[in-house]
C-alpha cells in the first residue's frame, strides 16, 4: 500500500503544483491577483494540514462519529438559506465566505459508506423486500433532507454529484442493479422540473445546442473555452501568453481548464484527465486491499466523488453537457472545495494506513473487494 499511496500524494502534489501556476497565469492582469492567490495558498496550506491530520488518525474514529457530522451539515445548510447566507449570481450557497456544501461531500460519504457496512447484508443477502427497504429506500430517507436544502439553494450540480454518488456507494454495498432505475426515473423527472421552473435552465439548455447563437451572453463561456482549447493546439502558445482565457468568464474557478489547454496544450490537458484516473485507481486499490467493509465503501465512494465531479467539470467545459458551475478538484480556484477534496484524501490515506496488503488467492482471481468475510457475522434480516 506504500506504492499507492506514494502515487496517490504524487498525483494530488501536482495538480496542487499546477493549480499555483495556472491560476497566477488566469488572473495575472486582474486587480484582484494578490488576493486571489493568497486565498488559494491558505486554502491548499490548510487542506494540507487536515489531510496529514486524518492521514495520522483511524478513519474509524470519524466514521463512528458520522451522524454527529451529518447532523451538523444540516444545521450549517439550513444556516445557509438564513439571513446569515449570502447570494451571488442568484444562488445563496455561501456561509461566512466558504460554501457548506462542498464540506457536506464528507459526511455524505461517511454516512452512506457506514449504512452500507453496517447493513450489508440485509442489502445482498436478505429477503426481496428486506433488500428493497435497506439497499434503496431506508438510505434515501438519508440523503433527501441534504437534497432538499440544496435545491433551496440552489445547488443543481451538486445535487446531481450527490444522487450519482449514493447510488454508487449503494451499488457498492450490493444493492440489486434493477433498483437503479428508480434514482434514474426520479433524476429525470427532476430535470424536466428544473427545465420547466427555471428560465435559467431553460437558457443554457437552448445554449448548450446553439451557443453560436448566445455568444454575448450564456453561450460565450462554451464558445471562449472552445476556442482556448483549439487555440492552445497539442503543445499550447506558452505558459502566460494565453489571449483568449482572458475573455472567459470564471476562467479562474469552473473554466481552469480551457487555460490549461490554451497556454500548455493537448498533452497537458490529457495529463489532467489520465490524474484523475489515476486518484480513482489508487482508491480502488485501497478499496480492495482494505480490511473491512467500511473502508472499502468509503474509499470506492471517494475515488468515485471525485472522479465524477471532475468528468462533470471537464464535460461542461467542453460543452459536453449543459454548463453548470462545478470547479475542477485541486486545480480550481476555491477554498471550500480544495479543502474537502484534501480532506478525502487525508482519509483515503488513513484507510491505506491501516491496511494489512492481503495475498492474493491461488487462483490468481481477486474477489469482489467490496465484500469480505465479516460478511459472515453480521445478521441476515
Amino acid at each position: 500500500m506504500r506504492t499507492t499511496s506514494l502515487i496517490l500524494l504524487l498525483t494530488v502534489s501536482l495538480l496542487l503544483a499546477l493549480s499555483v501556476t495556472m491560476l497566477s497565469s488566469a488572473v495575472m492582469l486582474k486587480s484582484s491577483f494578490e488576493s486571489t492567490m493568497s486565498t488559494q495558498v491558505i486554502a491548499i496550506v490548510g487542506g494540507l494540514g487536515i489531510m496529514s491530520f486524518l492521514w495520522r488518525c483511524n478513519y474509524l474514529r470519524f466514521a463512528s462519529l458520522h451522524w454527529w457530522f451529518y447532523g451538523l451539515t444540516l444545521v450549517v445548510l439550513v444556516l445557509v438559506l438564513s439571513p446569515l447566507g449570502t447570494t451571488q449570481n442568484g444562488a445563496q450557497r455561501w456561509l461566512f465566505s466558504t460554501q457548506p456544501g462542498e464540506f457536506a461531500k464528507i459526511p455524505l460519504l461517511l454516512t452512506l459508506a457506514a449504512w452500507g457496512s453496517q447493513h450489508q447484508a440485509r442489502i445482498r443477502f436478505g429477503r426481496p423486500l428486506t433488500r428493497f427497504l435497506w439497499g434503496l429506500i431506508y438510505p434515501s430517507l438519508i440523503i433527501m433532507p441534504l437534497l432538499g436544502l440544496l435545491y433551496q439553494q440552489p445547488d443543481r450540480g451538486t445535487m446531481i454529484l450527490f444522487g450519482t454518488v449514493t447510488v454508487i456507494v449503494l451499488l457498492l454495498s450490493g444493492m440489486r442493479l434493477v433498483y437503479v432505475s428508480i434514482p434514474l426515473i426520479l433524476g429525470f423527472l427532476l430535470c424536466v422540473h428544473f427545465y420547466n421552473s427555471s428560465e435559467m435552465v431553460r437558457r443554457r439548455a437552448t445554449a448548450y445546442l446553439h451557443p453560436e447563437l448566445y455568444k454575448e451572453t450564456t453561450g460565450v463561456q462554451a464558445l471562449k473555452s472552445l476556442a482556448a482549447l483549439r487555440e492552445g493546439g497539442i503543445s499550447g502558445v506558452g505558459l502566460g501568453a494565453g489571449i483568449i482565457k482572458h475573455s472567459i468568464p470564471e476562467q479562474q474557478t469552473d473554466f481552469i481548464l480551457p487555460v490549461i489547454g490554451e497556454e500548455m496544450g493537448l498533452r497537458f490537458t490529457l495529463a489532467i484527465i489520465l490524474a484523475f484516473v489515476v486518484i480513482l485507481l489508487c482508491a480502488a486499490q485501497i478499496a480492495s486491499r482494505s480490511t473491512d467493509s467500511l473502508g472499502r465503501l468509503l474509499a470506492g465512494g471517494i475515488g468515485f466523488l471525485i472522479a465524477g465531479q471532475a468528468t462533470i467539470n471537464i464535460a461542461v467545459v467542453t460543452n459536453s453537457i449543459i454548463n453548470k458551475g462545478m470547479p475542477l478538484p485541486f486545480v480550481s480556484r476555491g477554498g471550500s472545495c480544495m479543502i474537502t477534496m484534501l480532506a478525502l484524501i487525508g482519509l483515503l490515506l488513513s484507510i491505506a494506513r491501516q491496511t494489512t496488503d492481503q495475498p492474493t488467492p491461488a487462483s490468481g482471481k481477486r474477489s469482489n473487494p467490496f465484500t469480505g468475510p465479516d460478511l459472515e457475522t453480521l445478521p441476515t434480516r
